[in-house]
Order: C-alpha cells, then sequence, then structure tokens
C-alpha cells in the first residue's frame, strides 16, 4: 500500500478522521478532501479544501491519486431531512460526479454504502444479494448513491454497506445509538430504548476503517455487508447495564421502526476478521470527557445540519431598520418591534458605557449576524459591508442610524459587516442578539479603530 496514493473524499468525517489515522500509521500516501460544511467543526487533519458537487474542481484533484475512497455524504436522516435538496446534491449528485471522474480516469473507488437501504426485514437476515427497500430518506439517497456507483464504476469498485457505526473518534457523534445510550448511561445513569424489539446491524468504526484498508489491500471487489454483531436494541440496553449499572427504561412508542439483521459471511470469507465489540466502545466512551457534553452541537449531525440551514438562510438577508412603536394609555407604556422574530438567535448582551464620549467601534463578523436595540436612551449605530475582513476598504459606504428608546426600531446586521456605536445620553443601554455563540463569535472577530472610516459618523452636527 505504501506505492499507492490514496485520497479519502469526506475525510473530515466520524469515520474519515479514524480511517485517516489508521493509514497514516501504516505509512500510507493518504490525503483528505473535504468541503468543511460544518463550520464549528474544527478539523483534526489537514486537507484538500474543495467540493463533490463540483466535478471540474474534484476530477483535477482525483487524477493525482490511484485509490479513491468516498465517504461524502449527509448523514442520517434527520439531518438529510432539514435539507433535502442540500441531501440529494452532495449524497445523490456528488456521488455521480465522484463515479463519473473515477470510470473515466481508470481509478479505483472504495464506495461508503449503508445497511439502512434494506429498510424494514424483520426476522429476516439479508445479504448482498437482497437489494431490500429503503424506508427513510437517507437510506434512499444512499441507496441512489450505490446504484451510481455500481453502474458508472463497472467492475472497478468495492462498496461496502457499514452497519450502524459506534465508536470512540475525533470527530465524535452522540447521534448513534451505542453511543448515545453510553453517553447517557454515564451523565443520567438512565437509558429510555423506545420500542427495543427492533435489530440493528452494529460495526465499530475501527473495524470499518480496518475493513476499507483490507479490501485495498486485497485488491477486493464488489459488495459486501459490514457488521460486527446483529442485535435488539433491547440486548443493546443490558450490555450498557451490565458495564454502567444504569437504569434502562422501556418505552414501546417507536421512534425509528427499522429493523434488520445483515449477514456478513460474505467478507469474512475473504479472510477479514472483526476485532472490536460494543464492550470496547462502552467502556472507550466511559473514559471519554466528550461524553459529558454530548448534548453539544458539534457531537449531532442533525443540530448541525439545523445550525447550517439557519446560517444560510441569515447570510441571505440584507441590512434592514425594523420598524417598533409606542402604544399609550392609561395604564402606562407598551414598547413593541412586531416583525422581529428572534430568527437564529442564539445569546444576547448588554452594553453601557461610561461615558458618551466612548466609541465602541468597529466590529466586523465573516458568519455571525447581530440584530440592535436601544433599551434607554440613545445611540448612533454606524454598519458597514465588508469587502475584505482583514484590511476592507476605506470608502465604504457607511450607514447611520440614530436609535433611541422613545422611538423603537431594530437594525438587523448580516455577517460580513462591521458594526460600531457612540452613546448620546448617559446611561444609554444597547442590546445585542447574537446569531453565534460566545465560542463561535471568538473566532470570527474583526477589529477597527474607531476612526477607520472617519470621525465624522460619530459626531453630532449643530444646526
Amino acid at each position: 500500500m505504501t506505492d499507492q496514493h490514496i485520497l479519502i473524499i469526506g475525510g473530515l468525517g466520524y469515520i474519515g478522521t479514524i480511517l485517516y489515522d489508521m493509514l497514516k500509521k501504516k505509512e500510507s500516501h493518504v490525503e483528505i478532501l473535504d468541503n468543511h460544511l460544518y463550520k464549528e467543526i474544527k478539523p483534526s487533519n489537514s486537507y484538500i479544501q474543495a467540493d463533490v458537487r463540483n466535478k471540474d474542481q474534484i476530477r483535477e484533484i482525483i487524477k493525482k491519486f490511484d485509490i479513491i475512497i468516498n465517504l461524502a455524504a449527509i448523514v442520517g436522516d434527520p439531518a438529510c431531512l432539514i435539507d433535502t435538496d442540500l441531501a440529494i446534491d452532495i449524497n445523490c449528485m456528488g456521488t455521480r460526479n465522484v463515479a463519473e471522474v473515477c470510470n473515466e480516469l481508470n481509478k479505483f473507488i472504495v464506495h461508503a454504502s449503508t445497511c439502512s437501504i434494506y429498510g424494514s426485514e424483520p426476522n429476516v437476515i439479508v445479504s448482498e444479494e437482497d437489494e431490500g427497500f429503503p424506508i427513510d430518506f437517507y437510506g434512499q439517497t444512499k441507496y441512489t448513491q450505490e446504484r451510481l456507483v455500481r453502474e458508472i464504476c463497472s467492475d472497478d469498485y468495492c462498496a461496502l454497506r457499514f452497519g450502524t457505526a459506534y465508536g470512540l473518534s475525533p470527530r465524535m457523534r452522540y447521534d448513534l445509538v451505542v453511543n448515545t445510550f453510553a453517553a447517557r448511561a454515564i451523565n443520567d445513569n438512565k437509558i429510555t430504548i423506545f420500542g427495543g424489539e427492533q435489530q440493528r446491524p452494529f460495526v465499530h468504526i475501527r473495524d470499518i476503517s480496518r475493513a476499507i484498508i483490507y479490501v485495498i489491500d486485497n485488491k477486493i471487489k464488489g459488495i459486501f455487508n459490514l457488521r460486527g454483531e446483529n442485535l435488539s436494541l433491547i440486548d443493546l440496553g443490558e450490555k450498557v447495564k451490565k458495564i454502567t449499572n444504569c437504569e434502562v427504561e422501556i418505552d414501546k412508542s417507536i421512534v425509528d421502526n427499522r429493523s434488520y439483521m445483515v449477514d456478513n459471511s460474505k467478507l469474512i470469507a475473504t479472510g477479514f476478521e472483526y476485532k472490536y465489540s460494543i464492550e470496547d466502545a462502552i467502556k472507550e466512551i466511559a473514559d471519554s470527557p466528550t461524553a459529558l457534553e454530548m448534548n453539544k452541537k458539534i457531537y449531532s449531525n442533525l443540530k448541525l445540519a439545523e445550525s447550517l440551514k439557519v446560517s444560510k438562510a441569515i447570510k441571505e438577508k440584507k441590512l434592514k431598520l425594523i420598524d417598533g412603536g409606542q402604544a399609550v394609555d392609561d395604564r402606562g407604556i407598551l414598547t413593541f418591534a412586531n416583525d422581529f422574530n428572534f430568527y437564529g438567535v442564539k445569546r444576547f448582551y448588554q452594553v453601557k458605557n461610561f461615558s458618551t464620549s466612548t466609541i465602541r467601534a468597529w466590529h466586523g463578523h465573516l458568519n455571525e449576524a447581530k440584530y440592535v436595540y436601544v433599551s434607554k436612551g440613545s445611540a448612533i449605530l454606524g454598519v458597514i459591508k465588508l469587502d475584505d475582513m482583514k484590511t476592507p476598504s476605506k470608502n465604504l459606504e457607511v450607514h447611520r442610524y440614530i436609535l433611541s428608546d422613545k422611538n423603537p426600531k431594530v437594525v438587523f446586521i448580516p455577517p460580513q459587516h462591521a458594526n460600531g456605536f457612540r452613546p448620546l445620553e448617559d446611561d444609554t443601554r444597547i442590546l445585542f442578539f447574537s446569531t453565534s455563540s460566545l465560542e463561535e463569535s471568538q473566532d470570527d472577530d474583526y477589529r477597527f479603530p474607531a476612526d477607520y472610516w472617519g470621525m465624522e459618523i460619530w459626531e453630532v452636527e449643530n444646526r
């Protein structure tokens, strides 16, 4: 393998990060191609920034490699359903591009398929000869992926149908059932199983990575199921209970009714052996500090997909002044801004200056948007759309707003803008509603001096 150059497409993901490390330990010439779709994830490995939806772009990269491992996909039904158009573009059209380029350039492709394509086949052990019928959207996109590879790449491919993956990874996921159960047991000393009779094929991500390397080393082609063991969710819960001593609650309402068992004898017959067990993963997760923060967005493909969709929508919005008003009657004053809906807001903070002569400016963000509202007093708010985040031009248009609690309005500031303010009254208080968490904001922070675009904006004209 040391003489072969290997490209992992989608290599920044849950499986790809483990696979990359294992290949590097074998002294393989391996690189990652990834579009880094979820910007909240900090890559642990270097990578080539590219997107499978751009066929010309990936052709120039793929031609430099001998073996192509295609892991690229929006993974999981909940994540796919957040943006079905994006899921089809990446999972189906992107895979078509990869397959066509590999066929055109005579590259061997190892394609990541899934046992989810079997749908629900209770009480039946399905084999590679069974086409199955996926019952969820994600399974349908993966079924389409595999058919494209099989039809386009003739016999120069190996498609591995992964069972439900589990295990610890640098790009960890706690939205997979084994990982979820293990982390819940550690955090809550209790797990809840919905249904329980559903059968699933499970496989450790290290065995997935070992299998990919194995088929490359042995030049194995065709379609193969990958699973360590078939297990019902109730039996899985018992394994977790045995190791963690947690309570197991059974809720008979079924959230996910996929149920199937798969035959793994075809790959085993070639000489492959599975090494890792569910017990191994439970113990690994129990010792991992990530288990204690399992609810973080970065560990859930669904949460990441939701955040991506909100981020895309916010980036399409323009700078806007949202009108508010006041209603007065014998009971008092009601201040409102009815067209303000908190879309995408993750946090807020209030700012009060000690002096009206203090100017807080300029503060820019590439990804973060803000809503600004003066709750008390009045202030000059400046906003500028940036043409470069590090060294913007000095002749850019400056938008100047006078915000006051006497005439309530909200200013929406989109990403790729800088803002600043100067209070006009003592005790002025300004509320900022941000679409980024504090952690995200700290990595998306661009500062410029108050006079970068001149001081006229902050001056009060005598007239």
